[in-house]
C-alpha cells in the first residue's frame, strides 16, 4: 500500500512533521517515507493532514447504550452517580448488550480516527463469559482493543474473585481467538475492593505478566474510604500492599497530592488522564504538570463519555489553561502527544503503533482540514484546535482503509447499528 501525503505528523521522536511524502506500507508494516509523491494506484491524501490512528487509553464501551437513556435521577456528588446510575446499569446489563455496546463503540471509534483503545467493562450478571462477549463484538471491526472485566467487592468478595477469573481464563485462553483482542487486569476502585481482593489481582497480573488498570482518586470517596479503612491515603495504601510493584495504569489521579505522584513516578505507574469526564463529573483536575515533572507516561481517553478524541484533546488544552489561568499556559500540541504516542505508552504498545515511523504498523487518519494552509511548524497544534469526528476522511488500520467518510466503518451495517439502538431501547426499559 501506498499513501500520499500532503502534510504528515509523524509524532517521532522528533515530532517530525514532513511534507508532500508518500508512505510505503508492507504486510500492514510501514517500510518507508520518502520525499515525493508515489505514481500510480496510491491513497490520495495530498491536501490532507495524515495523523498516527488515535489511541484512547480509557474507555467504558458499556456506557453507550445510557446516551439519551430517559434516567430519572440527578446525582449531587461522583458517588451518587456510580450508585444511582452507573452500578444500576451494570447490573442490567446482559451479554448481547455487552457484545452490541462494543461494536457500537468500536464504529463510533473508528470514524472518529480512532484505531486502539482500552476498554473495562462491568456487568456481574454476565459473568462467566463476559469478556467473550466483549471481544465478539471488538472483533466485528478492524480496531485493536485491550479489555478487561472490571473487579469488585462492592456486593461481595466472592464477585470481585469472579471478575478476577474472567479476566485470568481471557488472558489465559479466551485472547487466542482474536487477531486484535488481548486482555489485562482491573481493580475498579480501592474502595470498593478489600485489601485481600487487591493482593490478588496483583498477584494474578504479576503471574500473567499483564497490566492492571485502577481508576485511582477519581473522586475523594477514594481518599475519605482509604484514610478510614488503612490509616492513609490510596496510593500510600496500595504501595503498603504492592499493589505498585505490578505494571500500573492509573486512570484519573485526579485527587493524587504531590506525594502520591511522586510514590507513583517512583514505581513507574502509568496514568490514563481524562479531562472531559473529570469536568463532567464535577470532580476536579488532575494536575499533569506535577505528573509531567516527575517524567510520568501520560495518554489520554475519553472514559465513555465522548466518541471525538478530537474533542477530548481540545477539553484538555482548555481546561488546564483555565486551571492556571493563562492563554498560553499548555502546550495544546501535547494532547495530540498523548492522543497518540502517549496513549499507546499507557497501554503498553508504543512499539507497533502511536506514530508514524518505519518498524511500526500502518494505522492512519487523513484530514480534511479545510483550505487555510497548513504549515509544519503549527500542525499538531492545528490538528487539535481545529479537527472534528467530522473531518476524518479515511481511518487506515494495518493498511487497510476501514472507514471512509460518506461511507462509514467498512464492517458494519446499518442492521448492525440499528441492533444496537434496539439493545439500548431495551436496556432503557429494564432501568
Amino acid at each position: 500500500m501506498l499513501l500520499n501525503a500532503g502534510t504528515l505528523v509523524t509524532m517521532n521522536d522528533e515530532r517530525d512533521v514532513r511534507e508532500e511524502v508518500h508512505v510505503v506500507v508492507e504486510d500492514g508494516e510501514i517500510v518507508g517515507i520518502e520525499d515525493g509523491y508515489a505514481p500510480g494506484d496510491a491513497i490520495d491524501a495530498r491536501d490532507e493532514v495524515v495523523i498516527p490512528g488515535l489511541v484512547n487509553c480509557h474507555t467504558h464501551m458499556y456506557a453507550l447504550p445510557i446516551r439519551g437513556a430517559p434516567l430519572d435521577v440527578a446525582p449531587q456528588s461522583f458517588y451518587e452517580a456510580l450508585t444511582d446510575i452507573w452500578w444500576e446499569v451494570d447490573e442490567a446489563f446482559t451479554e448481547e448488550d455487552a457484545r452490541l455496546s462494543a461494536l457500537g463503540s468500536c464504529a463510533e471509534m473508528l470514524a472518529g480516527g480512532v484505531t486502539s483503545f482500552c476498554d473495562n467493562y462491568s456487568g456481574p450478571n454476565t459473568l462467566p463469559g463476559a469478556l467473550d462477549a466483549v471481544a465478539d463484538g471488538v472483533a466485528a471491526t478492524p480496531i485493536r482493543g485491550l479489555i478487561t472485566f472490571e473487579t469488585t467487592a462492592r456486593n461481595s468478595e466472592d464477585e470481585a474473585m469472579a471478575g478476577l477469573d474472567e479476566n485470568q481464563r481471557f488472558v489465559g485462553e479466551g485472547e487466542d481467538e482474536y487477531d486484535r483482542v488481548n486482555g489485562h487486569y482491573c481493580l475498579h476502585t480501592l474502595f470498593t475492593n478489600t485489601e485481600d481482593v487487591v493482593v490478588e489481582c496483583t498477584e494474578r497480573a504479576q503471574a500473567d505478566d499483564r497490566p492492571v488498570q485502577i481508576h485511582l482518586e477519581e473522586g475523594r470517596i477514594d481518599v475519605h474510604r482509604s484514610i478510614e479503612e488503612y490509616g492513609e491515603r490510596p496510593v500510600q495504601a496500595l504501595e503498603s500492599m504492592g499493589f505498585l510493584d505490578a505494571d500500573v495504569i492509573a486512570a484519573h489521579c485526579v485527587h493524587a497530592t504531590d506525594e502520591e505522584i511522586e510514590i507513583l513516578a517512583d514505581h513507574d505507574a502509568r496514568v490514563a488522564h481524562n479531562p472531559y469526564s473529570n469536568v463532567n463529573n464535577a470532580v476536579g483536575i488532575a494536575n499533569v504538570e506535577k505528573m509531567q515533572a516527575e517524567g510520568m507516561t501520560i495518554g489520554i481517553g475519553d472514559d465513555g463519555w465522548d466518541p471525538d478524541m478530537f474533542e477530548t484533546m481540545r477539553s484538555a488544552v482548555g481546561i488546564h489553561k483555565l486551571k492556571q489561568h493563562n492563554p498560553s499556559g499548555f502546550d495544546g500540541a501535547k494532547a495530540l502527544e498523548w492522543a497518540t504516542r502517549g496513549s499507546a505508552a499507557v497501554m503498553g504498545m508504543d512499539d507497533s503503533v502511536g506514530s508514524i515511523e518505519e518498524g511500526k504498523r500502518a494505522d492512519f487518519v487523513t484530514l480534511d482540514l479545510g483550505p487555510n494552509p497548513v504549515l509544519p511548524e503549527s500542525a499538531p497544534y492545528y490538528v487539535v484546535s481545529a479537527a472534528s469526528r467530522g473531518d476524518v476522511t479515511r481511518t487506515i488500520v494495518d493498511g487497510s482503509v476501514v472507514y471512509e467518510r460518506g461511507e462509514g466503518v467498512h464492517s458494519v451495517s446499518s442492521d448492525d447499528l440499528a441492533a444496537v439502538g434496539d439493545a439500548s431501547s431495551r436496556l432503557w426499559e429494564r432501568l
